[in-house]
């Protein structure tokens, strides 16, 4: 996998990277972890050196993504067909959550690259609609190449630092990518599913 930097001097991972470690996730427990939230678990705060985490292909659920103070992180997937994290939180829901809480995967630390994995929201939204956000990204200098942002309300999160998306697929119905990030997208598709009449609409 080829990460290239651009005008926002998002991070740079190639092959002439330094990597210092590689932690591989596989569910069958062939990896170093089980779950993407153990392995980030793992990562040292105020970590400075590259550490690429490995997911195996399949459907990781319920998985949390990084902490705030989880830096330097190249999450790689074995791409946005095979390898997703999928969870049906909303806002509002039994559970307490809100917008800023309900997210499949959220990323708050900075100098983040992601690449090769879908974030899917599985609540459809069709009998009550209700933000259920996909992916949460908060933090400065995240990249994410060739991933998939798949959800109904709210799906992209695009909350706050500065952020390069290349050939990304986002769908969702109402403001299915949001936030004050200052971002570029770069040769992505965006698509708005079939709605359903609400608040009185015509």
């Amino acid at each position: 996998m080829t990460v290239l930097s651009t005008s926002l001097h998002v991070p740079v991972a190639t092959a002439a990277a330094s990597i210092a470690k590689t932690i591989v996730v596989n569910p069958s427990g062939t990896g170093d972890f089980r779950s993407v939230q153990e392995a980030v678990n793992s990562v040292p705060d105020y970590n400075n050196q590259w550490i690429k985490i490995h997911l195996a292909s399949g459907v990781y659920r319920g998985e949390g993504g990084d902490r705030r103070y989880k830096s330097y992180i190249l999450l790689e997937g074995e791409g946005a067909q095979k390898t997703s994290i999928e969870w049906g939180d909303y806002a509002s829901d039994s559970r307490g959550h809100d917008t800023a809480s309900c997210g499949t995967f959220t990323s708050y630390a900075s100098n983040i690259v992601v690449a090769g994995i879908t974030f899917k929201n599985t609540y459809d939204g069709y009998s009550h609609t209700k933000q259920a956000v996909a992916a949460l990204i908060a933090g400065d200098k995240s990249s994410l190449y060739s991933c998939g942002f798949v959800g109904y309300q709210d799906t992209l999160a695009d909350l706050f630092g500065r952020h390069y998306f290349k050939g990304c697929y986002i769908q969702g119905v109402t403001d299915f990518i949001f936030g004050l990030g200052q971002s570029i997208y770069e040769v992505s598709t965006r698509t708005c599913r079939d709605s359903i009449r609400v608040h009185g609409s015509p």
